[in-house]
């Protein structure tokens, strides 16, 4: 009798999963592939991101040696390979070289425009690095008060790159034949217990000479 009641039990449980899975058998799955589909989808990205930041470490390095080895110009041009590839943080750093790469290789109109390009889309302290070598760059050639203009974002209290910036007014002044107002910046980096060393000894020896 016993064994009658258990089989009757057991034929309930079981319609009742039946339904239950009737009801709900297709959420459960497409829960299932969702979970399935996440994990691989992560562990897929976190592969290819790898892979990729290995490939742009890799052709960041064979533009570097482009440039170290005598070739600035085709340096250049694998930079801005690198960069147009690149998502931002190597794009940044790859126009930064591409620049510097067209300034070795001569072509200073290049360089400054590739690193006011830099100024105009990067953010600090790049966008400051870039903005003060395109001066630095424009300095023989340029004009005093467009290029005083330019420089002016990092001559800014706090700025990290300051320090350079004040060198920068200066020779900016020097070319244009204002020696006094050059000496006076020069004699503050000088000055300046918080001038980075091999700065304050350029200072020292440039207001040296031109004191005397």
């Amino acid at each position: 009798m016993a064994e009658i009641f258990r089989e009757i039990d057991e034929e309930l449980q079981q319609e009742r999963a039946a339904k239950l899975w009737q009801r709900y058998g297709g959420w459960l799955i497409a829960a299932a592939v969702g979970v399935v589909l996440a994990v691989s989808g992560n562990v897929f990205w976190t592969r290819y991101s790898a892979q990729l930041k290995a490939e742009m470490g890799d052709r960041y390095e064979a533009a570097s040696e482009l440039v170290v080895s005598g070739n600035p110009k085709d340096g250049a041009q694998a930079f801005a390979a690198l960069a147009d590839d690149a998502g931002a943080g190597y794009a940044t750093l790859a126009r930064l070289r591409e620049a510097a790469a067209l300034a070795t290789a001569g072509d200073t109109e290049a360089a400054i425009i590739v690193f006011r390009k830099v100024a105009a889309d990067a953010k600090p302290p790049y966008a400051d690095l870039a903005r003060l070598r395109a001066v630095r760059l424009g300095i023989d050639t340029g004009d005093t008060a467009g290029l005083l203009r330019e420089l002016a974002p990092v001559l800014a209290s706090g700025n990290p790159w300051r320090p350079l910036a004040m060198e920068t007014e200066a020779a900016i002044h020097l070319q244009a034949g204002d020696t006094s107002k050059a000496l006076a910046i020069y004699k503050s980096l000088a000055d300046d217990a918080s001038t980075p060393s091999q700065l304050r000894a350029r200072a020292t020896e440039m207001v040296r000479a031109l004191g005397d």
